[in-house]
């Protein structure tokens, strides 16, 4: 049994460790007590809340508390994506690869985690194109509040019958809706969304942020998380434009994980208050240097993206005006840091000359070991100056954090040759790919394509040609190589390859003759 807050739902035993790291705060609590009742009843849940609120936090501790050792319980279903169809989902049928020449069918995904019984998220799903969603709606009808108990979800396959889900088989829906001055949270009004039983997510409070701040980041706790939280909520009162990157939960917790990375090892938390005028960086920073870092760091992650029209640009510089007061920087000091200030870019090497690691700003990224045997990399030229030097620091304190990067930028002005420079010095193997509106998903991950045998075929024959002539004289074999010859052109690859393997038959066992006489 799992025991969710009080919800007592059955689970398979296992002797797994559950290890989740959801801060078990008030809404949290109360949301997995209403998720868990839900889940018990079997029905189709739909999740609302502003965006990155923790619904898929939620339903991952949920599915490793029911199914503790289990990998890809949840299988995530992006509606949003316009190139998704019903086959993708219901199946179709592929060219087979054990019978040439005939089709089989192919489970979808969504039949797939039906018959395994995985969670299946749809999300975004008030984003869904009403084709799609008139496919997910029987299966949501399915597991209506009336059904018999013990009644599991099922869905008619076109010429296929009806299919049965597994019983852990559970169904989910997710909406981002944007934070409201009011209380009132809009109804879903996409088709089906009758079906589904609403569970509204609250944003955190301040009391439970602090929480979770001073858990996940122990030496932010207390005085310096209630600055830092202040601090993100300024940024967060100026709004959002359609040009410029929104400021929400994800990129408060970016901002605490870089600035606990720029803390020296001596830093002690201290206890004291706060005022409002935004100086309590003052006191617990005294050090107008580490101050300087944080400003950095919060224009990488709040205000530093890029924008593309003047509106987005003058609510960047209001924002690092906002910043910079909090911090209690002088506009002077200001400017330089964020216009003048050039980052440090350090190359460490050990005895031999070799790169053990690069220091750009305040992080540190190490190098990839040399192998025994392996030839060194040629030096790449790259001229060192202040726009290039504050990219490379960017990159490396990204890297540093595991945190993806992407780079915005006219043709030619430098991108690529960074990160291939970086990889090099790094010694880090660097796979370079061209995506376009004609890039498909099996450019990424693989798949099958369709392969002219004669291509490998006749391959094999010239390399064949090559060993035999070396073995066996062609002049007293010529109806031997006619024979093959036509068997390769008119493409009878059975007979190919019985004849190469009675070819390498009879050189093997003239080569054992000529060992047994001593004249190998």
């Amino acid at each position: 049994m799992a025991n969710i807050h009080g919800i007592l739902l059955l689970r398979p035993p296992s002797q797994a460790k559950v290890v989740s790291p959801l801060i078990h705060t008030p809404n949290a609590i109360q949301s997995l007590r209403t998720l868990a009742t839900h889940i018990s009843l079997r029905l189709p849940i739909l999740l609302t809340s502003p965006p990155s609120s923790g619904k898929s936090l939620l339903l991952y501790h949920l599915a490793s508390s029911l199914h503790p050792g289990v990998n890809n319980q949840i299988v995530i279903i992006h509606l949003a994506d316009t190139s998704l169809d019903p086959r993708s989902l219901l199946g179709a049928y592929i060219s087979s690869t054990t019978h040439p020449g005939t089709f089989e069918w192919n489970d979808g995904i969504l039949v797939r985690a039906m018959k395994e019984g995985k969670w299946v998220v749809f999300k975004d799903i008030d984003k869904g194109s009403s084709e799609i969603l008139g496919i997910i709606k029987p299966l949501v009808e399915s597991l209506r509040v009336g059904k018999w108990i013990g009644g599991r979800a099922s869905l008619e396959e076109p010429s296929r019958g009806r299919i049965q889900a597994h019983p852990d088989f559970a169904l989910f829906a997710t909406r981002s809706l944007a934070q409201s001055r009011t209380t009132q949270t809009p109804p879903p009004v996409f088709l089906g969304a009758r079906k589904f039983h609403e569970v509204v997510i609250h944003s955190p409070t301040n009391d439970e942020l602090i929480t979770i701040i001073s858990s996940r980041f122990p030496r932010l706790a207390g005085t310096t998380a209630k600055a830092l939280i202040r601090l993100w909520e300024a940024v967060k009162a100026h709004g959002s434009q359609a040009s410029a990157q929104d400021v929400g939960l994800r990129e408060l917790e970016r901002f605490c994980a870089r600035v606990e990375n720029i803390l020296p090892v001596s830093h002690q938390t201290m206890d004291i208050s706060c005022d409002e005028d935004g100086e309590s960086f003052s006191a617990i920073f005294p050090n107008p240097t580490i101050r300087e870092d944080i400003l950095i760091e919060a224009r990488d992650v709040f205000f530093g993206g890029g924008t593309i029209t003047a509106v987005a640009r003058a609510r960047m510089d209001v924002i690092a005006v906002t910043v910079a007061e909090h911090l209690g920087l002088e506009p002077d000091r200001r400017d330089w840091v964020l216009q003048g200030r050039i980052p440090t870019f350090q190359i460490e090497k050990d005895a031999n000359d070799r790169v053990t690691a690069v220091f750009a700003g305040t992080a540190r990224f190490p190098a990839r070991l040399v192998e025994a045997g392996t030839a060194p990399l040629v030096a790449r030229h790259f001229v060192m100056h202040k726009p290039a030097i504050s990219l490379l620091s960017r990159i490396i304190t990204a890297l540093s954090l595991h945190e993806p990067v992407l780079l915005t930028g006219e043709t030619a002005t430098g991108k690529t040759s960074a990160v291939t420079y970086l990889a090099s010095l790094l010694r880090r193997h660097l796979v370079s790919l061209n995506l376009s509106h004609q890039s498909e998903s099996s450019d990424l991950i693989g798949g099958f394509k369709p392969v002219d045998a004669r291509i490998p075929g006749s391959a094999l024959q010239e390399r064949f040609l090559e060993l035999f002539e070396r073995t066996f004289s062609r002049r007293k074999n010529p109806k031997f190589e006619e024979v093959l010859r036509k068997a390769v052109l008119d493409g009878r690859w059975n007979r190919a390859i019985r004849t190469w393997k009675e070819a390498a038959r009879l050189a093997r066992e003239k080569l054992q003759a000529k060992q047994s006489r001593g004249l190998v």
